[in-house]
Formats: structure tokens, C-alpha cells, sequence
């Protein structure tokens, strides 16, 4: 195995379970992939939890989405990846996540305040994206709108937050300070607090319906 790929799969694997430990993702949740200097890609399997992957669990799919090896099967939400991928040439990492209070707030069919002082200086702005059937290329579609308009993070609707970077520490980042600007805003709302920092824009100044 060359060693750019070696050493990718081990970081993948090393981020999925942070992803685990940080409590940004669980069950069989959420999803990673890393582009190859080939173009191919390592996108975490289906149907397996995080917090056990291995190395060789990983999946390489080519430019298509196509497994090199026809007996493992990427996860369901590869067309998000790809699309990220050809929609962001410069990016090399694809993190996608369920963290709770994300989700609470995307349930509520509105982004969360910006009110953390991570949220304003280092996640920047926050995109929106209507419900579409999970792992569907209309969802895939509706998120690659957000990357080409410039945002590095989208918070998508009763679902969960995906982010790209061109390292996987970036978009660890990206993902865990925005759970941290959620959890912060549900609790400011819950003990009858105000927002008074900034803010993203609301769901109809991102991405249509």
C-alpha cells in the first residue's frame, strides 16, 4: 500500500473516533473520506459504528464513486462527498456528523446563534439546506450550491453538519466548534437568556427550500 494511503487511513480512522469521543457522532452515524493524490477516495463504510473502525474498513472508491474492491460498501452518504469533492477542487476532506444540538436546531428548521466567541472568530459563516432524503443526490446537489457560494460548513435540516477543509484537523474544528455555538445557544434559550451576538444569516438568506 503506498504510503500516502497508509498513512490516510489511519488518520481517518484516528478522526472518526475523536468524531466518537467528542460525542459528535453515534451508532453508526456519521461519515469521513479523504481524497488520494490519484483523485480516488477513502470513505468510511456503511452500517459500522465509528467508535470500532479500522484501517482496513475504509473504503477506496474512484472519481465515480465506484469501490475498488466490490466487496465493501462506502457509506450511503458518498454522493455528498463527491459532490463536495467536484464542487471544491482545493479541498482534500469530507467530515460528516449528527452532533445533538446541531440537529435540535436544524429540527427547529433554523441555524443556531453565533453567540461563542469560536463561533464568530474561527467557524465563520454557517450555510443552510432543506430536507432532502438522506444520502440522495438531491441532498448532495443542495449542499454542493452552499460550497460553491464560498461556506466550508453546512448545517443541513433535521440531519446533521457536514464540513471540508483541506486537512482533517480544519474540519474537526469546523465541526466541533459548531456543536459548541449550538449547545451554548439551546442553553442561553433554555435559562431565558437573550442572543445578542452575532449571528448566521436565517435559512432563507442561504439555500432555497
Amino acid at each position: 500500500m503506498p504510503p500516502q494511503e497508509a498513512q490516510l487511513r489511519d488518520e481517518i480512522v484516528a478522526r472518526a473516533r475523536a468524531l466518537w469521543h467528542r460525542r459528535l457522532a453515534s451508532g453508526t452515524s456519521g461519515n469521513l473520506s479523504a481524497r488520494l493524490d490519484d483523485g480516488d477516495l477513502l470513505v468510511t463504510p456503511a452500517g459500522r459504528s465509528l467508535a470500532t473502525l479500522e484501517p482496513e474498513h475504509l473504503v477506496r472508491v474512484d472519481g465515480s464513486g465506484r469501490a475498488r474492491d466490490s466487496r465493501l460498501r462506502p457509506s450511503s452518504e458518498l454522493p455528498l462527498h463527491l459532490a463536495a469533492y467536484a464542487t471544491r477542487p482545493e479541498i482534500l476532506c469530507v467530515v460528516h456528523a449528527h452532533p445533538t444540538f446541531c440537529v435540535v436546531w436544524s429540527a427547529l428548521g433554523t441555524l443556531f446563534p453565533a453567540d461563542t466567541v469560536g463561533a464568530r472568530e474561527t467557524l465563520g459563516p454557517v450555510a443552510w439546506a432543506a430536507y432532502r432524503e438522506p444520502g440522495s443526490h438531491e441532498l448532495a446537489e443542495i449542499c454542493a450550491q452552499a460550497f460553491a457560494r464560498g461556506y466550508d460548513t453546512v448545517l443541513m435540516e433535521r440531519h446533521g453538519l457536514t464540513a471540508i477543509a483541506t486537512t482533517f484537523e480544519r474540519a474537526f474544528d469546523l465541526t466541533d466548534l459548531a456543536e459548541e455555538a449550538a449547545r451554548v445557544a439551546y442553553f442561553t434559550r433554555l435559562l431565558g437568556g437573550t442572543t445578542e451576538g452575532g449571528t448566521f444569516p436565517s435559512p432563507g438568506d442561504n439555500l432555497p427550500a
